[in-house]
């Protein structure tokens, strides 16, 4: 039987873009050190925004603010679909597993049925919704369906993540939410994964997470009257940069690898903070971590898609050699890890 791979890969930006100088003309608060730091010193030069700035100044219910959400999380998540099963020459009902994952937001029937209908996936489809996990979601997410297709040697299996953080800024001089106000952007991703035997595409090898249970109140999201309120300490580069080593190195010992063996690096960016300590921690150069720095440079912290950004930035620049290995990182509340060891074609 042929290893899963990932055959089709898509990525979607809301329309509307903003540089860093724009939204910080949009911030209803008095400049301050911390302000003019965040926005005018930040490694992210600009995000698309679903929701637009002038949105936050203005009293909204939580209703409203998971409307908006809703509606950029189809129009996003159905972009990337549709974009990922183009690339991979499948049309929508050869789907057979559709998961889906979001934090920002809710709705019942999931997105993952919502998006179903509307884009032509088969009303038998299997399905799986992940909620709450956050900035990491797409690495279980990714396998879960590799676990799927390895059952299932026939079935066609879509991931997909989708964020609009944007719905959830708050009007609040908070220091937690005026970096996430800094920060974060909107976006979705979908991979498609088979393995059939002609398949063709990076092949998903192994997965490994760990999570520091004593440090799970530094990072999430808090529900409140007008929507969610991040929690975004700063101590988590140094949690990341402490465990993620040994969490690389334990899925790379089970397939008798060594860091020095993998090529490629993608890891979340959840930050320049966040991407310096992984760096650090396991000694990689700017080169491998160039995919990583570019998407937070254009896009900001998207949340659960940002990692496959960088799997999409890596493939398309840096043409990853015909059986060079690859690890993606991704970091997000738990306070965790999640890794997957790709081995690329």
């Amino acid at each position: 039987m042929s290893r899963p791979r990932i055959v089709g890969l898509g990525t979607a930006q809301p329309d509307t873009r903003y540089t860093q100088t724009e939204l910080y003309a949009h911030s209803p608060w008095e400049p301050t050190p911390l302000l003019d730091r965040l926005f005018l010193e930040s490694s992210v030069q600009s995000r698309g925004l679903f929701v637009p700035p002038s949105w936050y100044s203005t009293p909204r219910t939580l209703s409203e603010t998971n409307a908006a959400w809703r509606d950029g999380a189809l129009q996003l998540g159905g972009r990337a679909l549709l974009r990922a099963l183009d690339e991979a020459d499948r049309p929508a009902d050869q789907v057979d597993h559709f998961g889906v994952t979001t934090v920002t937001g809710y709705t019942t029937p999931g997105l993952d049925l919502l998006l179903a209908k509307e884009h032509g996936l088969r009303s038998d489809i299997a399905r799986l919704h992940f909620n709450n996990i956050g900035c990491h979601a797409a690495v279980p997410l990714l396998r879960a369906a590799t676990e799927h297709v390895v059952a299932h040697p026939d079935h066609l299996a879509v991931a997909l993540a989708v964020e609009v953080c944007s719905a959830c800024f708050a009007e609040d001089d908070d220091p937690q939410n005026l970096v996430a106000l800094s920060l974060f952007g909107d976006g979705a991703a979908a991979a498609v994964i088979s393995s059939a035997p002609t398949a063709s595409g990076p092949e998903l090898l192994g997965f490994g997470s760990q999570y520091a249970f004593e440090h799970m109140d530094a990072l999430g999201f808090e529900l409140g009257a007008q929507g969610f309120r991040i929690v975004l300490d700063p101590s988590i580069p140094g949690h990341i940069a402490h465990a993620i080593d040994g969490t690389v190195r334990a899925l790379l010992e089970r397939h008798d690898l060594a860091p020095s063996d993998v090529e490629h690096w993608c890891f979340h960016p959840g930050g320049a903070r966040i991407l310096d300590a992984a760096q650090r921690a396991l000694g990689l150069s700017d080169l491998q971590l160039r995919s990583s720095r570019r998407v937070l440079r254009s896009a900001g912290n998207m949340s659960s898609p940002s990692v496959l950004f960088a799997l999409q930035e890596e493939l398309q620049n840096r043409t990853p050699a015909r059986g060079s290995h690859g690890v993606m990182a991704a970091f997000g509340p738990g306070l965790g890890i999640e890794v997957a060891l790709l081995r690329f074609s």
